[in-house]
């Protein structure tokens, strides 16, 4: 007791679905939520400290730009000076007249008029220190000083470059604990250099607030002195300047300059990031370091503002996020709710439940399909039970108005009383089939097996003999009579003709004993030793016998006929046949006349063999031309009862004794046998009938002709035709006729698909199964949708039922799908309505009623019918083929949109 309760309380503790429904909706907003707020934060950090460095990298660009600027703005200053003719002249005047020996060579060069010439180029040019050299690097006159003092900048890291090798040269330039931007050029006079002329540019508050007033970051020049750095400008102001005076002695690594390393520095209360730059060439650092700064506070500030407002929104989306789910899970799964609640009901027998909705979503979709389910649910019910209380007045197989029912239980075995007869067994090994590649796929592999089935099949039906599959690749074939080792040979010439691989033989003759419990026959006696014996040693093509049967082999064909071989496994001597010996085995006789004592054979005018029908097929007919319960036909069906008869053939209950199955067989009368036409309608309906798959469609399994006797063996089914069920009810409740009309066209269309016409739509040819599954059936006279060939209707000739015939099928005229639309739009006003829409008692009356009056109204026979049924009726009953339906799928989709 407690272990069935615990389910019960289990389940009680089970989540609503709505409420699951949120909660996994919530985990989902919290996750994307959470995800995205937190790849923003940490995408906006990293965005901030991008800009941060593009703001120092711009700033230092900036500074770069600037540098070059007063560098260019120094060399062009020179170059215009260096040009002035008189001013090399004066120079070079007042330097050789100083060092010329007899004329005052040792007097000291006018160190006044030149400082007085420098000054006039300052005024003019606005250099902040302008210095005059001879042409060994002695100063001649500086703008900064009033009198001259002797000294040598010879060894200057800006002028000895310029002395070494007679060029321009620039860059920053330290003079004292003073940083300047200096260039330097030759003097030259007639290709001599007479002295070199130096100006600079102080770099000083001035410049660098200049720079960033341009760059948008702060600026400072750094130059070590006494040992350590030294604020030599910047663009900072006030107390600003001694915070970073106090920052650079605190964490200012000269060393890391070369490298442009990016540098933190605190100074007047604020964040700063610096980019440093040497101000000249590696090796030269007692020039300094410029520093671009940047405030990481004032940069970082805008975006931490920006992820502090996508924190909020991000929470405040979440809340709201969360309302909504709950408020949409409750919406959204209402009809789910409705519709476990209409299957319990369903469970429970109440198909009655209807959902119903309007959107065009999912659930509304889920919702209408729903709908639809328990529609067809009532109508399959409806329907069921309409057709199994009428299925219990159904009369039996074989009486007068009964219709034919799918059965698939086994007959009872037929007992076969046990006997010992002399039999020739014939084993075949098709070794190919057993070879296959491993990638081969199975159903090329049975596919295969049936290509070699059918061959056997045809060989054997040729000389009469019973075979089997034996497993594997193997066929195992018994033949008796008198004849039975040449007919066993002519079956192998038969196979070995047929083409493909040739397979392993052998042969052996014997007593054996032959009974059976049902339809398999069951051998036993010592060939079939010898024959799993033989196969094991015969090679492919090859036959192998034992002694006794190849000594009888040879007294019948030659001595010739066997020749000795060493079998492949054992190594021992069998007997071999000679394969050209099955050129002279002679013809089988026909398999009656073979098998039936009776039955006498006679020669036509050319020789060939030929047999009347056995006596024994005689017998087993009736005075009527109907075959007896119990004969078989052609050794294989086993007649059981005649299911019905019309006026030109026959249908039977058959036993398949071959697949063990119960089918139906169709068969023409004796007496209409001399009408070519007829068989050829009877092979017309199987080539076309085949080609149909569909459950609402009888099946079609195959064609053959016994003793002159053509019949077609189709799906054998028992339970009521649609005509009567009509007798019965004179018309179909609604729903139960839905059903069985969405059914017709349903299988209607299977058949148009593969272009087939049935051409005798009417309620005989609809079969009714007890489950209430309906089948078409009877393509007797169906033809191609296209006809590419003659032999069937001609223009000009009508077939068919009069009754349910369009107007152009009644004419003669050329028909296409459209004709069997009009049938169905007859017989559907029979089945609802219980009457025709055209009345006449003949084919005339009835095609003139159809070129003349209007259809009877649906409504007018039952006033209670669907108006959309009823438009759908009349317009399958249009008169021109062309205001149809094009085409049963159309019909049949026309139809799902009814319910019941």
């Amino acid at each position: 007791m407690a272990a069935t309760e615990a389910p019960h309380r289990q389940a009680g503790f089970a989540l609503p679905l709505a409420l699951r429904f949120f909660l996994a909706t919530a985990l989902l907003i919290v996750l994307a939520l959470g995800a995205a707020v937190v790849v923003t934060y940490v995408q906006g950090q990293r965005i901030a400290a991008q800009a941060v460095d593009k703001s120092l990298d711009t700033s230092a660009a900036v500074q770069r730009e600037a540098e070059q600027r007063r560098l260019e703005q120094l060399e062009l200053g020179l170059r215009v000076i260096a040009s002035d003719a008189n001013f090399v002249k004066y120079i070079a005047d007042a330097t050789s007249a100083s060092s010329l020996p007899g004329l005052g060579g040792d007097a000291a060069p006018d160190v006044a008029s030149m400082r007085d010439l420098l000054g006039d180029r300052q005024k003019e040019f606005g250099f902040d220190l302008g210095i005059l050299l001879d042409g060994k690097g002695d100063v001649l006159a500086r703008t900064d000083q009033t009198e001259a003092f002797k000294e040598s900048l010879a060894a200057d890291s800006l002028v000895a470059p310029a002395l070494k090798d007679s060029t321009p040269f620039s860059g920053y330039w330290r003079q004292s604990n003073k940083l300047y931007q200096a260039a330097i050029v030759p003097l030259a006079q007639d290709q001599n250099v007479v002295g070199f002329l130096l100006l600079a540019l102080a770099v000083d508050d001035a410049l660098a607030k200049k720079v960033a007033k341009v760059s948008g970051a702060q600026i400072a020049f750094v130059m070590p002195v006494g040992g350590k750095q030294e604020l030599v400008a910047s663009s900072f102001d006030g107390a600003q300047v001694a915070e970073l005076k106090n920052a650079l002695d605190a964490g200012f690594d000269a060393k890391a300059v070369g490298a442009g390393a990016r540098l933190n520095l605190d100074a007047g209360g604020h964040a700063w990031v610096a980019r440093a730059a040497a101000t000249a060439a590696p090796g030269e650092a007692d020039l300094g370091t410029v520093l671009v700064l940047a405030s990481a506070d004032q940069i970082v500030a805008s975006y931490q503002s920006i992820l502090n407002s996508v924190l909020l929104a991000g929470l405040a989306s979440l809340v709201a996020a969360l309302l909504l789910s709950f408020v949409i899970s409750k919406g959204i799964l209402r009809p789910v709710s409705a519709m476990a609640q209409a299957a319990e009901e369903a469970a429970a027998g109440n198909f009655a439940t209807r959902i119903g909705s309007e959107g065009k979503d999912e659930l509304a979709r889920l919702a209408r399909a729903f709908d639809s389910l328990l529609s067809d649910l009532r109508e399959k019910s409806d329907m069921e039970g309409y057709v199994g209380n009428l299925a219990r007045f159904l009369p039996e197989p074989g009486q007068d108005g009964a219709p034919v029912v799918e059965v698939r239980t086994r007959p009872m075995p037929q007992p076969v009383a046990p006997r010992r007869e002399p039999l020739a067994l014939l084993g075949l090994e098709f070794r190919d089939l057993l070879t296959l590649p491993a990638e081969t796929p199975p159903e090329d592999v049975l596919a295969a097996q049936l290509r070699v089935q059918r061959v056997l099949d045809t060989a054997a039906a040729a000389v009469g003999a019973t075979g089997r599959a034996s497993g594997g690749a193997r066929w195992l074939f018994a033949l008796a009579g008198e004849r039975r080792l040449v007919d066993a040979l002519s079956l192998l010439r038969e196979v070995l003709q047929a083409g493909g691989k040739a397979p392993a033989a052998a042969l052996a003759d014997g007593a054996m004993v032959r009974g059976a419990a049902g339809s398999t026959d069951s051998l036993i006696g010592a060939p079939l030793v010898q024959i799993d014996r033989l196969l094991c040693d015969a090679g492919a093509g090859q036959l192998l016998a034992s002694r006794q049967t190849g000594d009888a082999v040879r007294a019948v064909l030659g001595a010739d006929a066997m020749s000795a071989a060493t079998g492949a496994f054992s190594g021992k001597q069998f007997y071999a046949l000679n394969p050209a010996v099955l050129d002279r085995v002679p013809a089988p006789l026909a398999p009656a006349a073979a098998s039936s004592p009776d039955a006498t054979v006679r020669r036509d005018a050319v020789g060939a063999a030929t047999t009347p029908r056995s006596s024994e097929a005689a017998r087993q007919l009736r005075d009527n031309g109907e075959l007896a319960p119990g004969s078989t036909l052609g050794g294989r069906y086993r007649v059981l009862s005649v299911l019905g008869a019309g006026g030109m053939g026959v249908v039977y209950k058959a036993h398949d004794l071959e697949l063990d199955d119960i089918v139906a067989l169709k068969m023409l009368k004796p007496g209409a046998l001399m009408d070519a036409e007829q068989l050829d309608r009877l092979k017309s309906e199987i080539k076309l009938a085949r080609r149909i798959t569909h459950p609402n469609v009888l099946r079609t399994f195959d064609f053959g002709e016994v003793n002159g006797l053509p019949y077609i063996s189709m799906e054998y089914v028992r339970g009521m035709t649609l005509r009567y069920l009509l007798r019965e009810a004179k018309r179909v409740p609604y729903s139960a006729g839905l059903r069985i009309a969405r059914q017709l066209a349903a299988g209607l269309a299977a058949a148009h698909e593969v272009g087939v016409l049935h051409r005798d739509i009417k309620p005989e040819n609809l079969i009714l199964e007890a489950n209430g599954n309906a089948k078409l059936m009877d393509f007797g006279i169906a033809r191609p949708v296209r006809r590419s060939m003659p032999g069937h209707t001609q223009p000009g000739t009508f077939l068919g039922t009069p009754n349910y015939c369009a107007p152009e099928q009644l004419a003669g005229e050329e028909v296409d799908e459209r004709a069997d639309i009009y049938s169905c739009g007859v017989l559907m006003t029979e089945m609802f309505c219980g009457a025709l829409p055209f009345s006449g008692s003949n084919t005339m009356e009835i095609y003139m009623a159809q070129m003349q009056q209007e259809p009877a109204r649906p409504s007018a026979l039952w006033p209670e019918i669907r108006p959309e049924l009823e438009t759908l009726i009349v317009r399958c009953l249009k008169r021109s083929a062309a205001e149809r339906p094009a085409s049963a799928a159309e019909l049949a989709a026309a139809l799902s949109q009814l319910r019941a």
